[in-house]
């Protein structure tokens, strides 16, 4: 049967966005990626800021964009892989999170079911803005991530439940160990691909930086565009921070965004001696050149790192002599 309409009838609908353009209420958006790539630690710093009323930073031409600070957001997050009490809330707390802004589900409570009357029923007991499933498959409704119909159904149903309610769902998801895109790693297969319109995925830093994620869209229709990936650092107290976007479209080289050779640029900035990595970080911003380029280059150009008491970072040429610690002789 054909019910044909015009499109005089249809109302035009702006997107709100919880994470502008990564994640938007009233939709759900997957993020998936290699197991221990940085998922939950992502997660659990995306909630602790939206709990203190942080929005992250939108990316606009390579280049980040910090929000104004606006009221905390109630988070839901749902997980069996890692504990509250060991994992996840003493990483909340190093963020510095409102614990009061967000809840989550205990197993001995009873096993949270992904459908849109759970969507539903929680958005109504907590009033959450963001819901957190993680991982998606763990909490299946009996069926399998290889049931095609059964996925889109399931799908279907807690999309419908995210449009009521305005809530975003994110489902977090490891990659199978099959070859092939990003797209078909994912659990779920074509199937997800072909049904959600949002989908980010975790990756290791192409120039190497071992405490460098890219947070990229593998998926964004609700754009029509494809979106600027975002660049995440890990430091030594093993908290994130967003970063500007400084590598080429393959993902390879770095852009052209600066004159002088960052090699030639670290070494005179240290030839009179060390400095903190706060200093040459402002330095290399003024200067046009991205901390994460002078990191990848910091060996050919001869400099050493030295991790203080106060874990900070300190930066020096080798060639420098390292400061011997005072002896106190009173």
């Amino acid at each position: 049967m054909i019910c044909p309409k015009s499109l005089t009838e249809v109302i035009n609908k702006e997107i709100e966005w919880l994470w502008q353009p990564y994640i938007p209420f009233g939709k759900i958006t997957l993020i998936q990626g290699d197991t221990g790539i940085g998922k939950t630690s992502l997660m659990v710093k995306l909630i602790a800021d939206l709990s203190n009323g942080i929005v992250p930073p939108t990316m606009f031409h390579r280049r980040l964009i910090f929000q104004e600070r606006a009221e905390p957001i109630r988070s839901y997050y749902v997980t069996v892989e890692n504990c509250m009490d060991d994992t996840i809330a003493p990483l909340f707390d190093k963020y510095g999170g409102n614990r009061c802004f967000v809840d989550f589900q205990n197993e001995d409570d009873g096993h949270f079911i992904l459908t849109g009357n759970e969507i539903e029923e929680c958005v109504s007991k907590t009033g959450s803005r963001l819901i957190i499933v993680d991982p998606w498959q763990q909490f299946l409704d009996n069926i399998s991530s290889s049931d095609n119909n059964g996925l889109r159904r399931m799908i279907c149903d807690v999309q419908a439940a995210a449009e009521k309610t305005g809530v975003a769902v994110v489902l977090a998801g490891n990659f199978t160990k099959n070859l092939g895109s990003d797209l078909r790693r994912g659990m779920g297969g074509s199937e997800l691909n072909n049904t959600l319109r949002s989908i980010l995925t975790v990756q290791d830093d192409p120039g190497g930086d071992p405490a460098v994620r890219i947070l990229r869209a593998t998926k964004m229709s609700l754009l029509g565009k494809e979106m600027t990936p975002v660049v995440i650092r890990q430091d030594d107290n093993w908290l994130l921070s967003y970063e500007d976007y400084s590598y080429s479209d393959d993902d390879t080289q770095d852009a052209p965004v600066d004159e002088e050779d960052p090699k030639q640029f670290l070494q005179r900035l240290l030839r009179d001696g060390p400095l903190d990595s706060r200093t040459i970080e402002q330095l290399g911003k003024n200067a046009g050149i991205k901390m994460n380029r002078l990191y990848r280059i910091r060996q050919q150009a001869g400099v050493v790192i030295e991790q203080q008491p106060d874990k900070s970072s300190l930066w020096r040429l080798n060639s420098f002599p390292k400061k011997e610690k005072q002896i106190n002789r009173d």
